[in-house]
């Protein structure tokens, strides 16, 4: 059997522009969402409509969930008792205030007024924000019929992670801080346990130059790792790394 060792000083050399499949485990295939659009932080998972119970209420749930609250909106004056002991707001028999909001005295059934708890508790989850990470993974041997290759130093890769994305292709790109591209991954969103909306795992080729050197590693964050979700029309925020070991 061959085997070809790499060099830690080869590490730095990376292709302008890299394909690859995500894994947080073993991917299905996934069609791309239809675009759902960008509406700021506050962009919804793909499914979830905004609530509306008030024109700031941006909580996300499910459409049905918003029409119920523009019904028992039109219907609000209809189910007040018109005096008792919580005054004008007090509801006639059979109705509670709905509570989704500070101040939302609309009257509802008690299954509305605990749904519109649940979908509170429920609402950070829902949101396209896009979150990513960084965590490192060692890669080992890897073989290509007889011929291997070793990792001579015991060096770590970075593994990019996400969720709360939309379900479906995520184009993540890696840029040195002057905007020249170091790397384009293609992944896919999915639903996994443990992670809000469609999240991925995906073991990239960058080396991280803090391990595997037997020297110290200066300089500071040269480099970012961004995320684009074509559902939401949105990117993440950029992630800050060092690639370089001495920038």
């Amino acid at each position: 059997m061959i085997a070809a060792f790499t060099r830690t000083a080869a590490r730095t050399a990376l292709a302008a522009a890299v394909a690859g499949t995500a894994a947080f485990g073993l991917f299905g295939t996934m069609a791309v969402a239809n675009a759902g659009g960008d509406y700021g932080p506050d962009t919804c998972l793909e499914g979830y409509v905004w609530r509306e119970a008030n024109s700031a209420d941006h909580v996300c749930v499910k459409p049905a969930t918003r029409d119920q609250a523009r019904n028992d909106n039109s219907a609000a004056a209809s189910r007040k008792a018109g005096g008792g002991p919580y005054g004008p707001n007090t509801c006639v028999n059979g109705f509670v205030w709905r509570e989704a909001y500070n101040g939302d005295v609309v009257c509802v059934t008690t299954a509305v007024r605990q749904q519109a708890k649940d979908d509170n508790a429920a609402a950070a989850d829902r949101k396209a924000s896009l979150n990513i990470w960084l965590t490192t993974y060692t890669s080992g041997n890897k073989c290509t019929g007889n011929v291997c290759t070793a990792v001579s130093d015991a060096g770590s890769q970075f593994k990019i992670n996400g969720d709360h994305f939309n379900n479906g292709t995520v184009t993540i790109i890696v840029n040195r801080n002057n905007g020249a591209r170091l790397a384009t991954y293609t992944v896919n969103a999915g639903q996994h346990n443990g992670y809000a909306g469609g999240s991925f795992g995906y073991e990239s080729n960058i080396w991280d130059p803090t391990t595997g050197y037997h020297e110290a590693c200066t300089g500071g964050n040269d480099s970012y790792v961004q995320a684009y979700d074509p559902n939401s029309q949105r990117w993440s925020g950029k992630l800050a790394f060092k690639h370089d070991c001495h920038s």
